[in-house]
C-alpha cells in the first residue's frame, strides 16, 4: 500500500474516538503551545522536585500525576514494535523520560519523541492541565483552602463502535453552578460532535478520491496466434 494511503488510515484511527472534557478555571492563559517548553516544565515535576516546594500532598498527588501520564505515552510508544523508538523486549527495563538538558542521546529522543503525532497530542493535554492546575495552585495560595479535587468537572468520550462513556467529578454534584456547567459541557459535546463528524467525512471522502486516483494495472494483452490454413479435403479422381 502507498505509504501516504497508510499514513491517512492511521489519521482516521486516530481521529475515531472523540473525547470531550469541560473545566472551570479562573483565567484563560493565552501562551502558546511550545512542544519543548511543555515537555521540560512537565519533566521537572519529579518527586523531588516537587517535594522541595513545599506542595501539600494532594497538590504534589495532581503534578505528579501529570508526569506519570507522559511517562506511559512515551513508554506505550517504545512497546510498538514498528515505531521508530521502539525498544526490544530483550534490551532491559523500560527507560525514564530523556532529560532535556541531558546529553546528544537525549535530545535525539526528545526530538523524535517531539515529531510523534500521538505524543504530541498527549502532551498538548497534559500542558493545559497543568496550566488549570497551576491557576488552582495560586488560587489555593491566595484564598488559603483546601485544593478542588476536580479540575476536570465533565468528560464524555465517543468511539465509533458506540461507546459512550460520561464522567462526572463528585465535586461537581455541590458545585454552586453546577447546572451551568453541565449545560456547558452538553452544548460542547453537540459542537463537538459536529465538527468530529465533518473531520470523519473529510478523512473518508479524501480516502476514496486517492483511491480513485491510484492508476489501474495495465493489463498485458495476449498476442494473436498466427491462424493456420485450413485443411482442405481433395477428393479423389
Amino acid at each position: 500500500m502507498d505509504p501516504f494511503i497508510q499514513a491517512l488510515n492511521q489519521v482516521f484511527l486516530d481521529a475515531s474516538t472523540l473525547e470531550v472534557s469541560t473545566m472551570v478555571v479562573d483565567a484563560i492563559d493565552g501562551q502558546r503551545f511550545i512542544p519543548q517548553e511543555v515537555y521540560q516544565d512537565l519533566y521537572y515535576l519529579r518527586e523531588d522536585t516537587l517535594s522541595q516546594q513545599h506542595y501539600s500532598p494532594d497538590l504534589q498527588a495532581a503534578y505528579g500525576n501529570l508526569r506519570s501520564q507522559l511517562a506511559r505515552q512515551y513508554h506505550t510508544l517504545l512497546r510498538e514494535p514498528t515505531h521508530p523508538l521502539y525498544h526490544g523486549e530483550n534490551s532491559g527495563p523500560l527507560p525514564p523520560l530523556p532529560n532535556p538538558t541531558g546529553d546528544a542521546q537525549d535530545q535525539r529522543q526528545i526530538q523524535n519523541l517531539l515529531g510523534d503525532r500521538q505524543f504530541l497530542c498527549c502532551l498538548r493535554k497534559l500542558g493545559e492541565l497543568k496550566i488549570a492546575l497551576d491557576q488552582r495552585k495560586r488560587q489555593h495560595q491566595q484564598a488559603k483552602q483546601p485544593l478542588p479535587e476536580g479540575i476536570i468537572y465533565a468528560k464524555t468520550i465517543l468511539q465509533l463502535d458506540g461507546t459512550i462513556a460520561n464522567t462526572y467529578t463528585e465535586a461537581l454534584m455541590s458545585h454552586p453552578h453546577c447546572t451551568t456547567i453541565l449545560q456547558a459541557h452538553q452544548h460542547n459535546i453537540q459542537t463537538s460532535e459536529q465538527q468530529w463528524q465533518g473531520l470523519l467525512r473529510f478523512f473518508i471522502s479524501l480516502i476514496q478520491g486517492t483511491f480513485k486516483r491510484q492508476p489501474k494495472p495495465s493489463s498485458q494483452t495476449s498476442k494473436a496466434r498466427p491462424s493456420l490454413p485450413r485443411a482442405s479435403l481433395v477428393k479423389p479422381q
